[in-house]
């Protein structure tokens, strides 16, 4: 029999590799949902070798037997552990928020973040650090009617591709989280728009806008063009594209944790 004294010594710096790698695999999101009408892909990639995960997040968020899926993607400022502890305690109270019934549903994308803004800002670790704050975009689609719910705290705009071309709609966006402190706290503005059968969205964080060429152009100015010709593509196809794409325009590589999600309508709405 083992007693406490004869086990060996536990090396703690394994020990806090083990805990970091297990709460990096958390924060990568689940395979993407398999709901009628839909078709979902993304991928992420650290910009820290070996590390799995950071400051970049991808979530999804269905409730049966409505069909919709809410959907958010983040970008939390700065890089390792504070980052991607964080990224971890957004993306749960987000989680909360929905799951947990705190919210109505179909989930009002403008109510979502601002649950997930007070819940921020309760914390005591978030709200001392001035350098600490939170761009998230939070969406929920209904395939059945083809609409379409955006907020967004300070995040990049998503693009639509759609029959006639791509297009980007002006969002009325609030700042990130975090960086007025002081500000009302009311709910975010919700835009809505209507989607037909095979149209895309294409949600991204700054990872990729950001990426530069030679010449400091960024890759944000060139989306619409590599988007050009993906209506009805499969929603997997078209993120291997935009980060295909991206990687040769910039030879430097991404300096910053990246994420792309697409979403596409497969069924006809009403």
């Amino acid at each position: 029999m083992t007693t406490p004294d004869d086990r060996p010594e536990e090396d703690p710096v394994a020990l806090l590799a083990d805990v970091a790698e297990r709460l990096q695999r958390r924060l990568l999101p689940d395979d993407p949902p398999d709901l009628p009408g839909l078709d979902v892909a993304f991928t992420y990639r650290s910009a820290s070798r070996g590390v799995l995960s950071g400051g970049d997040f991808v979530d999804y968020y269905t409730r049966p037997p409505s069909g919709s899926l809410a959907f958010a993607i983040g970008d939390v400022a700065g890089h390792g552990v504070d980052a991607m502890a964080t990224t971890f305690v957004t993306k749960f109270m987000l989680r909360g928020a929905v799951h947990g019934g705190q919210l109505s549903w179909p989930t009002r994308p403008g109510e979502a973040l601002q649950e997930l803004r007070n819940g921020l800002l309760e914390q005591p670790d978030f709200a001392r650090e001035t350098d600490r704050f939170v761009t998230v975009l939070f969406g929920q689609l209904t395939p059945r009617t083809g609409l379409l719910r955006l907020a967004s705290a300070g995040h990049p705009t998503p693009f639509l591709v759609r029959a006639g071309g791509v297009e980007r709609p002006l969002l009325m966006t609030e700042p990130p989280i975090g960086v007025e402190l002081d500000a009302a706290l009311e709910p975010y503005p919700t835009e809505v728009l209507r989607l037909s059968k095979d149209d895309l969205v294409v949600l991204f964080t700054d990872g990729i806008a950001e990426l530069r060429d030679d010449a400091g152009a960024f890759f944000e100015s060139r989306i619409d063009e590599v988007l050009a010709g993906t209506h009805g593509a499969r929603a997997a196809d078209v993120v291997a594209r935009l980060v295909s794409a991206g990687e040769r325009f910039s030879s430097r590589g991404p300096a910053d944790d990246l994420a792309v999600l697409c979403i596409r309508l497969t069924a006809p709405t009403e």
